[in-house]
Order: C-alpha cells, then sequence, then structure tokens
C-alpha cells in the first residue's frame, strides 16, 4: 500500500473519531433558561438574573372563595432592592383582545399597588410604550403579553448584583384566557369566573420586581405573593399584612 494512501486512511480515521468543536456561545446571545432559578449572566462578572415562573392553581392547596381574608405571614426577600427611581415600559400591541382596552389601567394599578408601600423609597417613572415582548437584558424594564413554555400564566425575570436589582422584564402567558374585574368585584371574585384576572396575576409579578420571593404552603394562600395563581381570584390586588410587613423589612 502506498504511503500516499495510508497517509490518507489515518486523516480519515483522525476525522473520524475526533470531536466536532462548537464555538462558545457569544455573552450577548444568552437567554436565560423558562426555569426557576438563579443564572449567571455570562460576560458580567457579578451579575446575575433570577427567574420566577408562575404555574396555575392544580393542587388542592386553595379553594376559591369570594373573600379576601388578611395573613401576617412574612414573605422573604430575594436578595435585592430597587433603586431609588424605576422605570418601566408597557407593550400594549401585544395584549389579547379580552383586555385590550384596560391594560394600560391594569399594569398602572398593579404598580400603584407596591408604590403604596414604598412611598418615597422608590418611584415608578412610566416611560411609554414598547413593542418588545420577550425578555432581554437590554436596559427596559418591560410589562408584556407573549408566548412563554411550559404552563406559566407568567414569567418575570430580573438581572441583579448583590443587593441592587438592575432591571426586571415580566412576560405574561397569551395563551390562557385573561379578563380583568375592577377590585372588589363582585363580592371579592371575578366576574369572569373561569379566566385569570390579569391585575391579580400582574400584581403578584411585580411583587418579584420589588425584591419578594414565592411561597407555595398553607400559611400564604391568601398572600399576595402566594405562588399559584388561580382561576376567578382577584383577592392578589390588594396587599396583606404580611406582604406589607415584607415590604416595609426590606426597605
Amino acid at each position: 500500500m502506498s504511503k500516499k494512501i495510508i497517509l490518507a486512511l489515518l486523516v480519515s480515521l483522525f476525522f473520524s473519531f475526533s470531536p466536532i468543536i462548537v464555538s462558545a456561545q457569544k455573552p450577548e446571545d444568552w437567554e436565560p433558561p423558562e426555569k426557576n432559578g438563579v443564572y449567571d449572566v455570562p460576560g458580567h462578572k457579578n451579575l446575575k438574573v433570577r427567574v420566577f415562573v408562575h404555574e396555575p392553581q392544580n393542587k388542592p392547596v386553595q379553594i376559591l372563595s369570594c373573600t379576601d381574608p388578611d395573613s401576617t405571614a412574612v414573605v422573604d426577600p430575594v436578595g435585592w432592592k430597587l433603586p431609588s427611581t424605576w422605570s418601566w415600559y408597557l407593550n400594549t400591541s401585544s395584549v389579547p383582545s379580552s383586555i385590550t382596552g384596560n391594560v394600560s389601567t391594569i399594569a398602572a394599578n398593579s404598580i400603584k399597588t407596591w408604590q403604596d408601600e414604598l412611598k418615597s423609597k422608590v418611584k415608578f417613572e412610566y416611560k411609554g410604550l414598547t413593542l418588545i415582548n420577550k425578555k432581554a437584558y437590554d436596559g427596559k424594564n418591560i410589562i408584556a403579553w407573549g408566548r412563554t413554555l411550559g404552563s406559566a400564566l407568567g414569567v418575570t425575570y430580573t438581572w441583579y448584583y448583590p443587593g441592587l436589582a438592575v432591571e426586571t422584564d415580566t412576560i405574561m402567558n397569551l395563551k390562557f384566557p385573561w379578563s380583568w374585574t375592577p377590585y372588589p368585584g363582585n363580592n371579592f371574585c371575578s366576574l369572569y369566573p373561569t379566566t385569570y384576572d390579569a391585575q391579580d396575576i400582574l400584581t403578584h409579578e411585580l411583587g418579584h420586581w420589588v425584591g419578594l420571593d414565592d411561597h407555595y404552603t398553607s400559611a400564604y394562600v391568601d398572600n399576595t405573593m402566594f405562588g399559584y395563581g388561580s382561576k376567578g381570584e382577584i383577592k392578589k390586588d390588594t396587599l396583606t399584612t404580611g406582604d406589607k410587613t415584607s415590604v416595609a423589612l426590606l426597605y
């Protein structure tokens, strides 16, 4: 066998068994997974992103009742506070038709619920409309309706350095039926019991902006920061004593 043939065979064998090397993903192309957890952000030293996935209530932890009981259960902080001024943008173009005419009011009401507790500690500033409907580390804090994976009612992403948030995005899931009933509604229940109330769920999501965690045990079923959402529920429009205490302790 000639030397050329032997060399060709050796080269062929080398490439057939050598691993394929794929260049590393660029930091600016990285996206956090849609899964509860804390993740390092490539290319940004000490920067992390916390992902909160808000699931529908499919377990017998809570039975919907047309009441709004108080709770003194204190919510855990998650590792950041907001700076003294926090701007936000709203995407109205991505909103489901069932709440299109009310989405600005829904968002403003949800923000005000937390603003009333933070008072002068943090000032929320509405910066206008955006067409962004996906999470991205782009310097804009957004509220939008879009597509999320799995069964999430909404997903909130918070980018933060230890102790201080630098960006938040909340994406509400278009695939669910949405409605809006101004609080207190029909004796503290939604007028549309087969749908999810947009203000109820969004107010919960914005609690993560402020720096509060989810809780899933029965002691927290009446808190705004209870980790599951229910159809027909509007009681998360208002904060419990425990939610308010948590804000006071954090700020």
